[in-house]
This record gives structure tokens, C-alpha cells and sequence, in this order.
């Protein structure tokens, strides 16, 4: 059965976090690693599931219900990516991103969906769909980063996926 990595983020636990893990390693995330870094709550995830959509929507279920009294916001690796994580997950430099943006090399390009500061961010999912239409990256690439766009967007709105 094939590993899956990711984190969850989660949002403040109701109970101090020596707890919060505590409650974690019992309600099923036994094997996840909990962590906080600047106030952001995170729980680490190297899971063995038939598919990454499984595995997420198990973690989230288990986080959950651990009793620690905080709710998933986000998964990550996130959809929204930069040029230079779009780099880094296609394998290729930052001078092909660019001259992939700029239309130089390959047309259609997807648009940027939104501004960070004065950087564009592009949709990982639909990035990932250009590059494999023109075989940079695998089929799988593509489903998992349509999965998570799919349950980040889920979360957002509050509403459940099933797994």
C-alpha cells in the first residue's frame, strides 16, 4: 500500500498541548507527529492508505474526534503555490516556470488566481494538469493535487467530503 505525506493544520486546541498530543496519539494519530510553530498547530502525517484521499479524510476524521477540541482548516501541501513551488514540485528550474508564464515555452499557461503581496499564486491542481498534458509530470501528480484543491475548498466552506 502506498505512503501518503501531509500535515493538517489545525486550528487552537481547547486543551494545553501536552494534552492535545496526548488525546492525538490515542484517538488514532498515533503514528502522526504533533507540532506548533508560531502559533500555527500542526499534525504530520506519513500514512499508509490505498489512496491520498483516503488518508487525508481519515486523518481529518481522527483529529477531529480526538477530544482535543480543534478543527482542520487546512491541508497541506496546498493548492495555491508560487513560481518557485511550482518549480520545486515539477522537478524543473525557476527559468522554466518563468518562461512557462511568460507563454516562451508552451501556450495556455493557467492564469494566476490571486495575488500574495505583489507575487502571483496559481492553482497547483490546474498547474499540474498543464504539465501533464505535456508530460512533465505523472497522471498521479494530478489526481492527488485535485484531491486536496477538493478538500481544501471542503473545509473552507465547512462541508464534509466523504471518503
Amino acid at each position: 500500500m502506498p505512503h501518503h505525506n501531509f500535515s493538517l493544520l489545525i486550528s487552537p486546541p481547547k486543551v494545553d498541548e501536552e494534552t492535545a498530543a496526548d488525546r492525538l496519539y490515542g484517538g488514532g494519530c498515533d503514528d502522526a507527529l504533533f507540532s506548533v510553530s508560531g502559533g500555527v498547530y500542526e499534525v504530520d502525517f506519513d500514512w499508509e492508505a490505498t489512496s491520498l484521499k483516503q488518508a487525508v479524510l481519515t486523518a481529518i476524521r481522527d483529529v477531529e474526534r480526538s477530544g482535543i477540541g480543534a478543527r482542520v482548516v487546512r491541508v497541506v501541501p496546498d493548492d495555491l503555490v508560487n513560481a518557485n513551488t511550482i518549480a520545486e514540485r515539477s522537478g524543473k528550474t525557476r527559468q522554466a516556470v518563468r518562461l512557462w508564464i511568460l507563454g516562451e515555452r508552451g501556450q495556455g499557461f493557467p492564469a494566476p488566481g490571486a495575488m500574495v503581496g505583489k507575487s502571483p499564486v496559481w492553482s497547483w491542481a490546474a498547474v499540474a494538469a498543464w504539465l501533464r498534458r505535456r508530460g512533465v509530470i505523472e497522471p498521479a501528480v494530478v489526481e492527488d493535487a485535485v484531491v486536496l484543491a477538493e478538500i481544501n475548498r471542503g473545509l473552507e466552506r465547512g462541508v464534509a467530503v466523504a471518503i
